[in-house]
């Protein structure tokens, strides 16, 4: 199979990038090893406000964005290959790619790599017992198959997606009992999240200290300041945050990164979101964790750079359409994610001895202006 693009990942970043490159007249091909698209906004019902100013001003629900993402995806000239997973690479550079059955690989010009975020685990004695999950897990199981994974629950952690969680799974009636968080206050950054969830007892500097029970979940020990709680649950659900997904990257050899900020480690990429592989390209949670909007602004900058490389925009028309998403980017991203992401791209063209485009000097103190 020949293409001009390949974007391995079906989530927001990757069909967004899909679609900007589709616009340019590229020939596109997205593989995704899930059987339907979207990544995890799938099951993503809350309101998100964050998003680009081409989705339209005010909130959108997760599910509506991934739905309008898909639509246009299926009305464009992209080719989609579900349930394909990107399983190597070939000498001359083409990537292979299985269905489970048959391997083939895609011969392309450019690619993006748009694998998403994996969610972090915590461990404490009982932490691998039936109904112990991610908080990712649980929110698939009540907005994608509906099934209840539990009828009370303690969430271990309190960043924004941990809270989320824990009201989605208040309105399905599932009771939280308890919000266990090990630093000394809550660090969730949304103050109307957290007054939906002003009656759920919140244990800070606080930790797990055993999950017991006859096969499964029954009883959660939790260490507090004042001593011991044990709190009678069926569900634990463990929010500790996210990192980028990296195999691809390793596949591809590329270098990696660290910055905690971003989640950890990642491939180390350029102003044009172009890895240490020239061919390759990253986008989305995997060049950061960040906000959705920024999500989906990555992956318009990677095509917008793949596109300019292969000829299909001139190099005016890559600047001034990646210098917009850079200051679009700059006004939707949180301060310290911005300025991780800032001092990274500095570092890595000092390290490269790359120049800067003008529009990168604009980024100052986390904030772009001009």
């Amino acid at each position: 199979m020949e293409t001009d693009l390949l974007i391995i990942g079906g989530g927001p970043a990757g069909l967004h990038a899909a679609l900007t490159a589709d616009r340019a007249g590229a020939r596109v091909v997205v593989a995704d090893e899930s059987f339907s698209l979207g990544g995890q906004l799938r099951q993503q019902t809350q309101w998100l406000s964050n998003l680009p100013g081409q989705y339209g001003y005010g909130k959108k629900r997760g599910t509506w964005v991934n739905e309008q993402l898909i639509n246009q995806v299926g009305a464009s000239n992209v080719q989609v290959l579900k349930k394909h997973t990107m399983i190597g690479s070939y000498l001359n550079g083409n990537i292979g790619v299985s269905d489970g059955d048959k391997t083939f690989e895609i011969q392309s010009r450019k690619n993006i790599i748009a694998p998403g975020a994996q969610e972090e685990a915590k461990v404490f004695p009982g932490w691998t017992l039936p109904g112990v999950m991610t908080a990712g897990a649980a929110q698939i199981l009540i907005n994608r198959e509906k099934v209840l994974p539990g009828k009370r629950a303690v969430m271990v952690g309190s960043n924004d997606f941990s809270l989320e969680v824990a009201r989605q799974l208040n309105s399905c009636g599932i009771t939280v009992e308890a919000i266990v968080e090990e630093k000394n206050q809550i660090i969730c950054s949304d103050g109307e999240l957290v007054k939906t969830l002003e009656n759920v007892p919140v244990y800070t500097n606080s930790t797990i200290e055993i999950v017991t029970g006859a096969g499964e979940v029954e009883h959660v020990v939790i260490q507090t300041p004042d001593g011991l709680k044990e709190v009678n649950v069926d569900l634990v659900c463990i929010a500790n945050g996210f990192s980028p997904i990296l195999e691809p990257f390793e596949i591809m050899n590329c270098h990696f990164v660290y910055q905690k900020e971003l989640g950890g480690w990642l491939a180390a990429y350029n102003i044009h979101l172009q890895t240490t592989n020239p061919s390759c390209y990253i986008a989305g949670n995997a060049a950061g964790i960040t906000d959705f909007g920024s999500i989906l602004l990555t992956g318009e900058i990677a095509a917008l750079s793949a596109l300019e490389a292969m000829g299909f925009i001139s190099s005016a028309e890559g600047t001034e359409q990646k210098s917009r998403c850079w200051r679009e980017l700059a006004n939707l991203e949180s301060e310290k994610v911005l300025q991780a992401r800032t001092e990274m791209l500095a570092d890595y063209h000092q390290k490269h001895e790359l120049d800067l485009p003008d529009y990168f000097m604009k980024i100052k103190g986390g904030k772009m202006y001009g």
